[in-house]
């Protein structure tokens, strides 16, 4: 089925008109006339009232290319939010980008979508395939679920849950303020650092500078910890359950190493 029978299907003919006053009754064309009205990097709310629900299909279909990618992130997570059933879309930078509501399928190829997810704020997203670098950065609820994922995996995410299973990239949790985050596989290097809140579980091994300057949360290891573990933390605990590399806590100023 094609992505405009899927979509009306998903609204079951429910389609609502939202314009923004100012251009009230106004036909949005394609992308470029949408970017040419709230520029190339909108919000998602502003997206939501000009787009009639009429023309995403066709706006969604559309190739964003570079200079249009983040509008046609909000414009995934606007149909998301709107649909009754789960959408599945191509896995493109910044799929999800801002979503609130509804379920996202996203299906990426080799290298990955980066991006997706971010500033999410509820809602769920299941990734098929390997998602790339910064997934779920920013996102203070909702739930993000890929098969494996690159480098700064949920950075600066202060809410929700994250759930990696594979193996994640360096920089996984990095400068956390609360949610949750379980990697099924490894991870690389530096995961945690600068973590003030939240909880972050790795089932395999994790490498080196584990917590670096980490200030609060928690980190759970099952496998092993690489060298220096917790280096100048601050406060918040480590467990690693297969052992740690040289150098864990080097200068700790505060924390558990456990």
């Amino acid at each position: 089925m094609g992505l405009k029978g899927f979509m009306d299907k998903a609204y079951r003919g429910k389609a609502r008109s939202r314009h923004l006053e100012t251009h009230k009754g106004d036909v949005v064309f394609g992308l470029e006339d949408l970017s040419e009205r709230l520029g190339p990097r909108p919000s998602k709310g502003q997206v939501a009232e000009l787009v009639d629900d009429r023309i995403l299909p066709k706006l969604l279909s559309a190739d964003p290319g570079k200079k249009y990618m983040e509008l046609w992130g909000c414009l995934t997570s606007v149909a998301s939010e709107r649909s009754l059933v789960p959408l599945r879309l191509p896995g493109r930078d910044f799929a999800g980008l801002q979503m609130s509501s509804g379920v996202l399928i996203l299906e990426v190829g080799g290298n990955g979508g980066n991006h997706l997810g971010e500033r999410m704020s509820g809602g769920r997203i299941f990734i098929k395939g390997p998602a790339g670098s910064h997934l779920g950065q920013d996102m203070s609820e909702g739930r993000i679920v890929a098969d494996s994922c690159g480098n700064y995996a949920f950075k600066g995410m202060k809410g929700g849950w994250g759930v990696i299973m594979g193996g994640s990239g360096n920089f996984t949790g990095l400068g956390n303020s609360g949610g949750r985050i379980a990697v099924r596989g490894s991870c690389g290097e530096r995961a945690g650092w600068l973590m003030r809140q939240g909880s972050l579980r790795i089932k395999g091994n994790a490498g080196d500078y584990l917590g670096l300057l980490m200030s609060g949360g928690e980190i759970k290891v099952m496998g092993m910890a690489g060298a220096r573990a917790g280096w100048r933390m601050k406060g918040g605990t480590i467990f690693a359950q297969g052992g740690y590399g040289p150098e864990a806590g080097s200068g700790a100023v505060g924390g558990e190493i456990l």
